[in-house]
């Protein structure tokens, strides 16, 4: 039987099934359902972890008991349940590569290859902040607390600002263009902070990773559960490969939102609220000229050695 053929047809006895969890063994690989997820399994060496999501597709390693033993798998599975045909062709695909031996052997020494791969052939659909700016943040937290300051990182749940602390709240901003320093308001509410944090990046392998701000701020005291909790939410989860890129620090402003400062807030407004129909304001704002303060990029980690 054709291999998509089996898994379709596991798919659909799965459908028949109340139990949470059932793999069904084939050679070299298992179909599997995990709670609401099914997909397939293959074994891979323990020291190898991925952890990434596309969509309503998931790619991650878990160990798991199958018949009495303990295995180290690379699940491919999916949630969406009126496209499991769609799915198995995927999941075919991608078990194609794993009968072939030259394939296989890729695989098990570096399973993020075939992800990457296919994420670009179908379109990276996901909607995720981008990695410099959630590294600019996590700069930004390990900038405030060095300042002694009772810092609380707000900004991943639905703050109207990123940081609030005992001087006042913080908005961060950042940017990998080499010149200009346009940047994006995305809320009537986001200039209402005390000041402005704003980073220039450039992609470097010598640079700092979202990995090596982890460590660097559990070393500052921060509970890794708490940095792991945001990132979580900004869909950064551990073991996902987007931590590993490092980014050099180039420049980093502070600016005070005072009267001075040009911005659109409620205040702007008659009565202080936004015309009738309007419900929110997205603009673009040029930090060229503006006055602020130049800080030293030395205060920042500029690489850790893992």
């Amino acid at each position: 039987m054709e291999t998509i053929q089996k898994i379709r047809n596991g798919f659909a006895y799965f459908r028949t099934s109340a139990k949470h969890s059932i793999t069904l063994k084939e050679p070299y690989y298992w179909i599997v359902k995990i709670n609401s997820m099914q997909g397939v399994a293959i074994e891979i060496p323990t020291d190898k972890h991925v952890n990434e999501q596309f969509a309503s597709i998931s790619y991650y390693t878990k160990e798991y008991v199958l018949g009495g033993e303990e295995r180290h798998l690379l699940m491919l599975v999916s949630d969406h349940q009126t496209l499991y045909d769609d799915f198995a062709i995927i999941c075919a695909g991608f078990l194609e590569k794993v009968l072939d031996a030259e394939s296989y052997e890729e695989i098990q020494d570096n399973p993020i290859s075939w992800w990457l791969t296919m994420k670009e052939l179908m379109g990276n659909a996901n909607v995720e902040k981008a990695a410099y700016s959630v590294l600019a943040e996590m700069l930004s937290y390990f900038y405030l607390l060095k300042q002694e300051k009772d810092v609380s990182w707000v900004g991943p749940f639905d703050g109207s600002v990123d940081f609030n602390c005992t001087n006042g709240s913080y908005e961060v901003k950042s940017t990998v263009a080499r010149y200009g320093s346009e940047i994006t308001i995305n809320s009537q509410y986001q200039l209402k902070a005390n000041y402005l944090l704003f980073y220039r990046f450039e992609p470097s392998i010598n640079g700092v990773s979202i990995q090596d701000m982890v460590l660097a701020l559990i070393d500052l005291g921060v509970e890794e559960s708490k940095i792991e909790l945001v990132l979580e939410k900004l869909k950064y989860p551990k073991d996902s490969e987007v931590r590993k890129k490092s980014y050099r620090l180039l420049e980093v402003m502070k600016y005070e939102i005072d009267e001075n400062f040009p911005k659109i807030v409620p205040e702007s407004f008659k009565n202080g609220h936004l015309p009738n129909h309007i419900s929110g304001l997205i603009y673009k704002l040029e930090l060229r000229g503006l006055n602020g303060d130049v800080i030293n990029v030395n205060e920042f980690p500029q690489k850790l050695k893992c």
